[in-house]
């Protein structure tokens, strides 16, 4: 005797799928420096074409870092840039052992978060300093570094003062050896004016700066010493225009030095300087600073350019392979594939689609994927044949 027995499997309208993701490629995974280079001083990351120690290959001309041990944690320097000191007032400016601490390096922005130094004067006969003043000469020259003109700003503190900085710069015309001299002054009415905030403003100024700074050399100095007995030093710097708030505190004693170790925060801009996106014959060179799914932009600072990865790919660009694709299927916020879509990842980009037994684009914000009707419903049919076997 045969028994047959027909199953019919049908795909209900209340067939619900769960989602589905497939990958081409796994997620871009970061790497920040060449192989067998470090890429961590202390808590800093240092990506290239930034590197440091002894191997030159770990990094490009002129971004050589130094990361110096004896602190805990180390602390990155730059090294390449020149700082002089003048503590004297005869315009002589003797080489100490300073260097510029980098506290952040942004590949994206193009800019190097660093530790700048301020100047100082204080009136002879108002307060014991020793040595009583100080101007610091910075030379960017021959390094890929510019003062950002976007992100600081130049400051100066203290009553009946002047400050000014004569600076170079790529883009203007030479006079009496400087490209041009810029800064601001400041005048108090008197000390109880001045002590109890009635003019606010008064005790300091500030003024833009242009781009492409690459020389500073400051002057600060009094033109009337009136003021010497409530305010007896005068600070001038350039630093990150977020940074400084003004109090009347800071005209005080020498306190403003001293707590803030003579240092300022400041951004530099970098490129990759001397040359242009525009220069098609320079993506054929062995200096062509892009890696590869890579894009090349004009730099901030006008003197260069800098790179950055495709649309669809992440991590280092400057690395010839640092751009690896990033798969958007595998975090549901980095697509617009919907549920029950199914999102499959590509070579920087995905695509959405729907699984067996619904229609539509797969999309949140499309139609995303609705049940078949059942007229469109396929319908399986298994026939089963059980039979006795004699």
């Amino acid at each position: 005797m045969v028994l047959q027995v027909v199953l019919l499997l049908f795909l209900l309208s209340s067939f619900c799928p769960a989602t589905a993701t497939f990958s081409s490629s796994a997620s871009a995974k970061s790497v920040e420096a060449k192989p067998n280079c470090p890429d961590k001083c202390g808590n800093i990351t240092v990506p290239y074409p930034f590197g440091f120690g002894d191997n030159t290959n770990c990094y490009r001309e002129g971004f050589r870092l130094s990361c110096n041990h004896t602190f805990t944690p180390p602390k990155l320097f730059a090294p390449d840039i020149l700082i002089l000191v003048n503590t004297d007032q005869d315009r002589f400016y003797d080489e100490e052992d300073k260097e510029m601490e980098v506290k952040e390096i942004s590949l994206l922005q193009g800019q190097l978060h660093v530790y700048s130094f301020m100047d100082y004067n204080c009136s002879n006969h108002s307060l014991v300093v020793s040595p009583n003043m100080s101007s610091i000469l910075i030379y960017l020259r021959n390094t890929p570094y510019t003062f950002s003109d976007t992100r600081n700003i130049f400051t100066a503190i203290g009553c009946n003062t002047r400050a000014y900085i004569d600076s170079r710069n790529e883009s203007t015309l030479w006079y009496r050896n400087f490209r041009f001299q810029y800064g601001c002054s400041n005048a108090c009415e008197g000390m109880e004016e001045t002590l109890n905030g009635s003019y606010p403003g008064m005790g300091y100024c500030q003024i833009t700066i242009p781009k492409g700074l690459k020389y500073i050399w400051g002057t600060l100095e009094y033109f009337d010493n009136s003021s010497s007995g409530f305010n007896p030093c005068a600070y001038s710097f350039i630093a990150d225009k977020e940074w400084y708030n003004f109090s009347i505190a800071d005209l005080s004693g020498f306190d403003f030095y001293t707590r803030n170790r003579g240092m300022v925060p400041a951004i530099l801009d970098w490129a990759i300087e001397n040359d242009s996106c525009e220069n098609i014959t320079l993506r054929n060179s062995t200096t062509y600073a892009c890696g590869n799914n890579t894009h090349c932009y004009k730099s901030p600072n006008g003197l260069g350019y800098l790179c950055k990865c495709l649309k669809g790919y992440g991590g280092n660009p400057y690395l010839q392979h640092g751009c690896q694709d990033i798969n958007e299927c595998s975090n549901s916020t980095m697509n617009d594939c919907s549920s029950p879509g199914i999102c499959t990842n590509m070579p920087g980009t995905y695509k959405c689609s729907c699984p067996p037994g619904t229609e539509g684009d797969g999309k949140r914000i499309g139609r995303g994927c609705i049940p078949l009707p059942p007229s469109k419903t396929k319908h399986w049919v298994i026939q089963l044949s059980i039979g006795n076997i004699i």
